[in-house]
């Protein structure tokens, strides 16, 4: 790596995140001088990278122009599994959707079926134009994921999934680089690159859906931990002695009494007992009545003014508030962000996980915490997927291979973990 590719990676990184849009941003932010400035600009143009676009507003002298990353070049396919459905959705460089598809899909179909579904999919999206574009992939799974492998490891719900080499299956299949990452990691990301000014750089976000996970960005980086494990919220102990055994085989964990597969079996439950006459309809239109419930119905019961599912949801919100007030006083984020599936009950899940934070965490903590719904049409995940593989793509280690070559064609994604902060560690504008 050469200290033009690292800094054409700063000046890159700047001008997408748009905390410097014009060549004299771009000196300020940097230090850098008008000539190592300008010869970067231009690389990034003559390769396609950046386009110029209208004049920035006068403060005297020449106008400098707007930047922008360049659209039409490369694109990204990002897509995500969750427990019951797949979200796939193919990029520009710049975010900009240019095609996306939900599929259902049972990830416990196991790896295999999983992979020929996500082809599939991919395939209805991709046009021989995109697929000659394709630059880059990136795969979410609501599991734990071995970042530097592209591996799940042990998923809970993910029968033979262990070890399943998914990213070199993607990158043999497509030919580009590729990232394997957990679901609630990428919604995350994706929802602090759509809200980083307001935001700030330290967020939280609670997926709650079938499970429940939790994507941490400190600093506007992803945090992993050590192995991958960080934020695996759902399986934080509520009740020691519960016999409400998890699907991960231990007992009391918070997903066993507020995931959204436990509100089905307590909402399952209270039908055949007769204490709600809502859900207990419910049951009556299946086919079979054995079959379970949906969190889905249990929504449905909140909008009707169903008692029995109200207090469903109130109690997984004030459980989801006890574990995350911890979180809260020992990280101290600036936002909370709740998403997945119990989050679109809106107000009735989330004013109880805010009175809880509120109730436990330190006031130094919570004085301007906010917790909010993320409000980006359920996509945050695969914004998320886009955007860690635009970072990686254009990180200088792997920037500095494929331009050597023309497209990131053939090249295999870095081991290491390559997601953070703008090389040089430059702030950005509006962050707190």
């Amino acid at each position: 790596m050469t200290d033009h590719t690292r800094t054409l990676s700063l000046v890159l990184g700047l001008i997408r995140s748009g905390a410097a849009v014009t060549r004299p941003d771009l000196g300020r932010q940097t230090g850098l001088g008008r000539t190592i400035i300008t010869q970067r600009v231009d690389h990034a143009v003559r390769v396609g990278l950046v386009a110029e676009g209208e004049p920035a507003p006068s403060t005297g002298g020449r106008p400098s122009r707007i930047l922008r990353i360049a659209s039409g070049r490369g694109a990204v396919l990002g897509a995500v599994f969750g427990a019951t459905h797949l979200h796939a959705a193919v990029t520009d460089l710049d975010g900009t959707p240019l095609a996306d598809r939900r599929v259902p899909w049972d990830i416990e179909s196991g790896p295999e079926a999983s992979l020929a579904t996500l082809v599939g999919t991919a395939e209805r999206l991709l046009s021989p134009e995109l697929r000659e574009r394709l630059w880059g992939v990136c795969v979410g799974v609501p599991g734990p994921v071995d970042f530097a492998r592209g591996t799940p490891v042990r998923p809970p719900i993910m029968a033979g999934w262990h070890g399943f080499p998914l990213r070199d299956r993607l990158e043999a299949h497509y030919d580009v680089p590729a990232w394997v990452d957990n679901d609630a990691n990428l919604m995350a990301l994706g929802a602090w690159s759509r809200t980083r000014a307001t935001a700030g750089d330290n967020i939280l976000l609670v997926k709650a859906s079938t499970g429940i996970g939790l994507g941490l960005m400190s600093r506007g980086r992803l945090h992993r931990g050590a192995r991958g494990a960080a934020g695996d919220l759902g399986h934080t102990i509520v009740a020691e002695e519960s016999r409400h055994r998890c699907r991960c085989g231990k007992f009391g964990c918070l997903e066993a009494f507020a995931g959204g597969w436990a509100l089905s079996r307590d909402a399952r439950a209270a039908a055949l007992e007769g204490r709600s006459p809502f859900l207990a309809e419910r049951l009556e239109r299946l086919e079979r009545r054995d079959a379970p419930l949906a969190v889905t119905d249990v929504l449905d019961g909140c909008r009707a003014g169903d008692r029995v599912s109200t207090e469903l949801v109130t109690r997984a919100g004030e459980l989801v508030g006890g574990q995350l007030a911890t979180l809260v006083s020992v990280f101290n984020p600036s936002t909370v962000y709740l998403a997945g599936v119990l989050a679109q009950a809106g107000d009735v899940f989330r004013d109880p996980v805010a009175e809880v934070v509120a109730r436990r965490s330190l006031p130094l903590a919570t004085d301007e915490l906010v917790i909010a719904r993320v409000d980006l049409g359920r996509a945050e995940g695969v914004v998320g997927a886009a955007t860690l593989a635009v970072d990686e793509l254009l990180h200088p280690d792997l920037l500095d291979q494929w331009l050597r070559q023309g497209s990131p064609r053939g090249i295999r994604a870095r081991t290491g973990d390559l997601t953070g902060p703008l090389p040089l560690d430059v702030p950005l504008a509006g962050a707190r």
